[in-house]
């Protein structure tokens, strides 16, 4: 009887910590899609090609 009542704690935490883990990898997920979006918008908006493109980073020899 006295197993059934430490069964139950450790139940409780072992369920805790698997949706601490589960949580955690989610929230992970979500930030590198934002970021890698962010990082092409970077990319496209002052990458080598825009900079070539401006008038004023033509040099004329």
């Amino acid at each position: 009887m006295l197993w059934l009542w430490l069964l139950l704690p450790a139940g409780l935490i072992v369920l805790s910590v698997y949706f601490e883990q589960k949580r955690k990898q989610q929230t992970r997920l979500v930030p590198v899609v934002d970021e890698q979006k962010a990082m092409e918008e970077i990319y496209r908006a002052e990458g080598a090609a825009a900079k070539s493109a401006d008038p004023k980073n033509m040099k004329q020899f």
